[in-house]
């Protein structure tokens, strides 16, 4: 079996690790080359990937791990099927849209990356759906956390709900994840957002694998001393995820007639702190 990764960001170096474990070496389209790919899981681990700018035809899977906000530059680059590793809710339903397959993921390890050296710096799993059990083996055989499910969406919509709790408030308050549970002002606007979620995807039919609120609080907990992927967006002035995050909520919102005004309003917040920190 042969595997492609685009994008070579924390999350594609993790992946790669993962197929490196279980004898696999993918072939990776990535737009930024590093002379070597490191990954420091414990121990520290060289990432052993064939760069190509374009995936070989008997690739079967395709595991994307590019930024939300880049899905639409690199459906072409997509080979057989798809497996999309990313955060937020549009870029999946775009991949469907213009291939007629596609298959979204739920990645929870906690991952940072300067350069070609990714760290890991909290083990949590890989969820997939059941359509793509060979992907599933093949990572639990490299040592991943897998769980695999018959429904991948709950589990999307969960972690959209628990970012959107986090990642906008962290990125706006310049402040680690620990504020949400330190400062009763930003744990209200959690309650908030994450209520508005649990409305969206009520009215969507969607039922939650388990409570948002308390899995962000969980997650928060457990993240404490870290920088949110927003938050590190901002201060390297790098476009956020917002769009697919927060934005997905109020868009969907919209769609099927619930209003979602806390999540507006942290959307355009952190979309003005996008054009302030451009200049």
């Amino acid at each position: 079996m042969v595997f492609g990764i685009i994008g070579l960001g924390g999350v594609g170096i993790l992946l790669a690790h993962f197929l490196n474990n279980a004898g696999y070496v993918p072939y990776v389209v990535t737009r930024t080359h590093y002379g070597r790919y490191i990954i420091r899981f414990g121990e520290e681990h060289e990432v052993r990937v064939k760069l190509v700018d374009k995936l070989p035809s008997g690739v079967k899977y395709t595991l994307i791990a590019v930024k939300a906000y880049d899905t639409e530059s690199i459906i072409d680059k997509v080979v057989n099927t798809p497996v999309a590793f990313q955060n937020g809710i549009g870029n999946v339903e775009l991949i469907r849209e213009r291939l007629g397959i596609g298959y979204g993921a739920v990645i929870t390890y906690g991952i940072t990356r300067s350069g070609g050296v990714a760290e890991v710096r909290g083990v949590g799993e890989v969820i997939l759906p059941s359509s793509v059990g060979e992907v599933a083996d093949v990572l639990k055989a490299g040592g991943a956390n897998v769980r695999v499910v018959d429904d991948i969406e709950p589990y999307r919509w969960l972690k959209v709900i628990i970012n959107a709790a986090i990642n906008p408030i962290t990125a706006i308050l310049r402040a680690r994840n620990g504020v949400i549970l330190e400062d009763p002002n930003a744990r209200a606007l959690v309650g908030a957002v994450v209520m508005e979620g649990v409305d969206v995807v009520n009215r969507l039919g969607i039922g939650l694998p388990s409570d948002p609120l308390a899995e962000t609080l969980r997650v928060a907990e457990a993240t404490r001393d870290n920088q949110s992927s927003m938050l590190q967006d901002v201060l390297n002035r790098r476009r956020t995820e917002v769009d697919y995050v927060n934005g997905a909520i109020v868009t969907r919102g919209r769609e099927v007639g619930v209003s979602t005004p806390v999540n507006y309003v942290l959307w355009l917040l952190v979309k003005s702190l996008e054009v302030s920190t451009y200049k």
